[in-house]
């Protein structure tokens, strides 16, 4: 528990020009998983509309279905690989 409240203090202590790098994988999971919460009720959503017959609200739902899964693959896949 110390350790959590040490992460925090060295977070608030920041000038706001930078961040601990466990600060913002933190923020970035955080993001990723609320886009995946977002992913996942656009799927229901559209499968709703196609089952009701609204195929072209259906579509414009599918493609943003689509951004939203490709956004969470971005946010959430590491994107610097450490290399030691």
């Amino acid at each position: 528990m110390a350790d959590w409240r040490e992460k925090i203090t060295s977070v608030s202590k920041t000038k706001g020009t930078s961040a601990p790098e466990s600060a913002k994988r933190a923020g970035l999971g955080c993001l990723g998983l609320i886009v995946a919460v977002v992913s996942i009720l656009t799927l229901l959503i559209a499968i709703g509309l196609f089952k009701s017959g609204f195929l072209l609200m259906g579509i414009f739902t599918t493609i943003f279905l689509l951004i939203c899964v490709a956004t969470t693959v971005l946010l959430i896949a590491p994107n610097k690989h450490n290399p030691l």
